[in-house]
């Protein structure tokens, strides 16, 4: 298990209600740009832990929109059927199953002694490394 940050901004709009509402996560690139993120999800294991994530670029502060952690992988909701009759190579209609288990937002400001932000919370997806961060999301499902 892992804890992976993802955005939710398609051209500047904000999609976090629709994985909300739907159970997903859908990453948002066009597979031809971005072979390389869908190589990253297809490797999302059950029982992952996403969270939906912002942040301004040199900004200690992650906003975090959702915490979730992924029920189905990525070849299991093409096998399933559930893409219908979407065919794979449909960008927008590949995902991964998610139970959204905290939609509230939150805010974790990374301690000048522990860390800083870097390029990485600027990406679509990552997995996050820093135990702060990691303790910080683990939380808030816990108490939830």
């Amino acid at each position: 298990m892992a804890i992976y940050g993802v955005g939710s901004k398609w051209n500047e709009k904000e999609l976090k209600d629709q994985f909300f509402d739907e159970n997903k996560f859908i990453l948002g690139w066009n597979e031809d740009r971005a072979e390389d993120l869908y190589s990253f999800i297809s490797a999302l294991k059950i029982g992952d832990i996403l969270y939906i994530k912002s942040n301004a670029p040199g900004s200690r502060k992650i906003k975090v929109k959702g915490v979730g952690v992924v029920t189905k992988n990525l070849f299991s909701c093409i096998s399933s059927g559930e893409l219908g009759s979407e065919s794979y190579k449909n960008w927008k209609s590949l995902f991964v199953k998610v139970a959204w288990i905290s939609k509230d937002a939150f805010e974790i400001e990374i301690p000048e002694k522990i860390g800083k932000l870097t390029n990485i919370r600027a990406a679509t997806i990552y997995e996050e490394y820093l135990p702060y961060v990691q303790e910080m999301i683990v939380d808030r499902l816990i108490k939830i």
